[in-house]
């Protein structure tokens, strides 16, 4: 069709032909220009819904590790009061050394201080030591209140109590007990630290 017939045409039917004419370019447009566009638009959509639910996923992760990081300094904070109050065997003597000091702090004479057979459990050990000490009631009850007290878990068996027949200020009575500071070996420790694989034998 020629322009000059257009032009002959009524100016609704030329807005019609006009009309179909930008119908077709803008399909011609659409399913030639921009259909890679298109696909590509559809491909990042659907990486974007992905990611969004990766990072939905992260987010509950991170909130989890969160939870387990304040778990694990809690039970790290736990785990050193309890190895204050259970040293490891390395540490033992100075333990002793401690408890002698008290005594003397406290006026006691020392007799005896053997250490005797260990006392080993499963996951603990305990060194005991037999005492035998003479001083005044109230400087030994001062002693046993002392280790009530003591950061370190101690205990008293065997406890035997006399009266000197020779009595002075500070010494009046004369105790014998067997004194047991508990501790735990390296060799357990490391394998409280470091237990074998879910399996292992």
């Amino acid at each position: 069709m020629r322009i000059a017939n257009l032009q002959t045409l009524p100016w609704y039917l030329r807005l019609i032909v006009f009309a179909a004419i930008a119908v077709l370019m803008y399909g011609a447009f659409w399913y030639v220009v921009i259909r890679d566009t298109r696909k590509e638009t559809a491909t990042l959509n659907a990486d974007i819904q992905q990611l969004l639910v990766r990072n939905a996923q992260s987010q509950i992760a991170s909130q989890r590790l969160n939870e387990f990081r304040a778990i694990y300094a809690a039970r790290q904070e736990e785990y050193d009061e309890l190895k204050a109050l259970l040293p490891e065997q390395r540490e033992l003597t100075m333990v002793l050394q401690g408890l002698q000091d008290r005594a003397r702090t406290n006026r006691l004479v020392l007799r005896k201080f053997q250490p005797k057979e260990d006392i080993q459990q499963d996951n603990y050990g305990g060194k005991k030591i037999e005492v035998n000490v003479t001083s005044s009631f109230a400087s030994l009850r001062a002693f046993f209140e002392q280790l009530a007290h003591y950061q370190r878990i101690v205990s008293i068996t065997n406890f035997e109590l006399k009266q000197l027949d020779k009595q002075s200020a500070n010494q009046t009575v004369n105790s014998t007990f067997d004194l047991t500071a508990y501790y735990v070996s390296a060799e357990k420790l490391q394998k409280q630290n470091n237990p074998p694989p879910p399996g292992a034998k």
